[in-house]
């Protein structure tokens, strides 16, 4: 795998360079394996290399990774941003939307390892700047909607010459020229498709959305409520991040400030980058993470239930860690597989001469993993993972997938400016675990927004079908529990969205089972 992410930048400092890119991990072909897809930028003007810039789609032949974009379509040479993924039109392949600085792209899988550009036949138009997407199912009539955040009202043709003041001037030199702070631009209302029979509908005003002009980076849908439909919570850069609850028919009420989540437990609004939903306690509630600037902590909102969020980041370990680094992806996940949700964050400054500026903050910097200690804590445990972890790059989205389905979490990172990164998470997994893929009939075909219940000997743990979250980024679709020493899964509940549920006893670990909704269940091989 050798994409190398390049910013397109000529020492110019256009404002877009420092804020890509993400990735997609989706199996496009359905041959049982993940594949990754990269989007690139473009050349800004000055950029003189012999490169070829554009989106890079890589396809996975038993963990060998054969450049694919050429024969399946997807090269595009916009200045791209992030990407996500979804079965739009309910036909079991996976499709994919691809955000720019201009305007967006929908790719139809056409179910032959190609793909067809039909953005303007599908009613899409977002010439915005775009950052992250998701398709989530708004109202639960079985058809996938989806979610844009847009940044920033900014053009090449209109880049302010931004200056900072040095740390310690030399020759005179009091200031010098480095990336603009978001504050010099506007923000711009985020877009929300909603998908009607396959065609999709721009409903940005009638949800409720599109009022809010703020500068949107990361997106996840997610029933925060639990109320049977999915609401979105949405990190916004020096704004309030936004939580819109959904009324269960695709209207949405914005709801932050009143739930807890619009600023810190300060009262400050932050530098929203990415996001993520998770049950860290365990208690069958969702609660949020978002990553942010430096000279900031990442913030973990713990759901009080029934919705009502606190700032618990400094009470549980994850403040002092998380100040000095800038955030971008993470993921809240199982990583040791002992039924308890880790943290990863991906980190990478946005001034690449920060250090002019602040002699205690590096442009390039080195990943961190918070370990729940099971007991309200988070332990930083990053320095004794290994240096792989601790390879310093600019790392913005990062997608989290089981790439050699052993069962266990590997991550893929895209680097700005960088070459990406695949962290593979090496040998048997010491602890059990169960896998779940979901094949939905009377909802959406890849079951977005189902409620996964587990009971074994250790308690219940409950997780959601998601594959949004992190930054620019979509992840593996899969759901899978750590359950520790637990030797049987006593029952599984699933909840499909808005139809029904289903209850299966008795399952044997160490393997993933697929699920189609009121026919069957399989165990499924995953040898490679």
């Amino acid at each position: 795998m050798d994409f190398i992410h390049d910013h397109g930048g000529s020492g110019e400092y256009y404002y877009v360079e420092s804020m890509g890119s993400g990735i997609c991990i989706f199996d496009y072909d359905n041959d049982g394996d993940l594949d990754a897809y990269f989007p690139q930028s473009s050349p800004l003007p000055g950029w003189k290399k012999d490169v070829v810039l554009e989106n890079k789609l890589f396809r996975n032949d038993n963990l060998e990774w054969i450049d694919v974009t050429d024969e399946a379509g997807v090269g595009d040479k916009s200045y791209s941003m992030g990407c996500a993924c979804g079965d739009y039109d309910n036909d079991g392949d996976i499709d994919l939307y691809v955000t720019n600085f201009g305007k967006d792209i929908f790719y139809q899988n056409n179910s032959d390892g190609t793909f067809a550009d039909v953005t303007l036949d599908l009613g899409i138009d977002n010439p915005s700047m775009g950052m992250s997407a998701a398709f989530f199912d708004s109202d639960n009539d079985g058809f996938l909607d989806l979610y844009v955040t847009n940044y920033v009202d900014y053009s090449i043709e209109n880049n302010p010459e931004c200056t900072s003041p040095l740390q310690y001037p030399k020759h005179g030199e009091l200031f010098a020229r480095s990336y603009c702070d978001p504050d010099v631009f506007l923000g711009v209302e985020d877009k929300f498709y909603y998908n009607k029979d396959g065609k999709f509908i721009d409903r940005s005003n009638r949800s409720g959305i599109g009022r809010y002009r703020l500068r949107g980076m990361g997106v996840i849908p997610g029933d925060v409520d639990n109320d049977g439909d999915m609401d979105i919570y949405v990190a916004n850069d020096k704004d309030m991040n936004l939580l819109f609850i959904n009324n269960g028919k695709g209207r949405f009420t914005e709801s932050a400030l009143l739930m807890g989540v619009g600023f810190n437990g300060n009262g400050l609004a932050e530098a929203g980058m990415g996001v993520d939903l998770g049950d860290i306690d365990r208690d069958g509630w969702l609660d949020i993470y978002v990553t942010n600037y430096s000279g900031e902590t990442n913030t973990l909102y713990l759901n009080q239930n029934p919705g009502i969020f606190s700032d618990a980041t400094n009470n549980i370990g994850l403040g002092q860690p998380s100040v000095h680094p800038l955030a971008f992806g993470t993921k809240l996940v199982d990583l040791d597989l002992d039924g308890w949700l880790d943290i990863f964050v991906a980190n990478g400054h946005v001034i690449d001469n920060i250090n002019l500026f602040n002699k205690d903050y590096r442009h390039a910097q080195h990943n961190q993993i918070y370990l729940n200690q099971k007991n309200g804590y988070f332990a930083d445990i990053t320095e004794s993972v290994g240096k792989d972890i601790l390879h310093r790059a600019v790392s913005r989205g990062s997608a989290f997938a089981d790439i050699d389905n052993d069962g266990d979490a590997d991550i893929m990172i895209s680097n700005n400016n960088g070459k990406a990164r695949l962290l593979i998470n090496e040998g048997k997994p010491k602890n059990n675990w169960i896998g779940i893929e979901l094949d939905g009939r009377s909802c959406n075909r890849q079951a977005i927004g189902s409620k996964i219940t587990i009971s074994t000997e250790s308690g219940d743990q409950t997780k959601w079908v998601n594959p949004a979250g992190s930054y620019l980024t979509s992840n593996d679709i899969r759901v899978v529990f750590g359950i520790y020493n637990d030797q049987l899964v006593r029952s599984m509940t699933v909840d499909w969205p808005g139809s029904g549920q289903e209850v299966f006893n008795e399952l044997e670990p160490n393997q993933y089972y697929k699920i189609i909704q009121g026919r069957s269940i399989t165990a499924i091989s995953t040898d490679l």
